[in-house]
């Protein structure tokens, strides 16, 4: 028998995980997660110097909001594999419902503009850096992640370590809009999706290599 089929028959035999424990680990790897992010961002990042003005604009709670849920449909994703017997099926249709509906609105910015208006708009000040600034704020999240996972019982452990990685990488996001001044559609809707994506790829291959057995 292949080590893939051993951890699908002993999870069967086993039966569904507790509610309570995996909502408790999940919760405190949130907390844990976000917190380590924060520290991060205060302590290296910066917080962005008007942030206070910001947070009186609306786009700077759309974007909050975009990726605070895609962290939140991660979450979800993730408890639902950590269970040999539940289907992620409802989180993934709904976070690329999400990223979607974000990028339709981004291409409706993006399609009147003139080409240096269009550059600016995806370049803004900081393409450079976002999506590996939010890789290393998610960081923390994803190892706290991956851990608690190994207490659990995937049956699918590449998926189940990319929804990890998602919801590190969507709670990472939202803390680094404490840092970013970027304010368009256009900008959020690739470097910051294309930074959770990454957290969610790595978050696979660490899910393949920390929980087979």
């Amino acid at each position: 028998m292949r080590t893939h089929e051993l951890i699908e028959a002993l999870a069967a035999d086993a039966g569904r995980v507790p509610a309570h424990p995996l909502e408790r680990r999940l919760a405190l790897t949130t907390l844990g997660g976000a917190a380590a992010a924060l520290v991060l961002v205060l302590a290296w990042l910066k917080l962005r110097p008007d942030l206070g003005e910001a947070m009186g604009g609306g786009f700077f709670w759309i974007k909050a909001l975009y990726t605070g849920a895609l962290g939140l449909v991660g979450l979800w994703a993730t408890a639902k594999l950590a269970r040999p017997d539940e289907s992620p099926r409802a989180a993934v249709l709904i976070a690329f419902a999400l990223v979607a509906g974000f990028e339709i609105v981004a291409l409706v910015q993006f399609a009147p503009m003139g080409a240096p208006a269009r550059m600016a708009a995806l370049q803004g000040v900081s393409w450079q850096v976002c999506s590996r600034n939010i890789v290393i704020l998610a960081a923390p999240m994803l190892a706290m992640s991956i851990a608690a996972l190994r207490w659990m019982a995937p049956t699918r452990p590449m998926a189940a370590g990319f929804a990890a990685g998602a919801f590190s990488g969507g709670i990472a996001a939202t803390v680094y809009g404490l840092h970013c001044p970027e304010a368009t559609f256009v900008f959020v809707g690739l470097w910051y999706t294309l930074g959770v994506v990454a957290c969610g790829v790595i978050g696979a291959i660490a899910g393949r290599l920390a929980l087979r057995w």
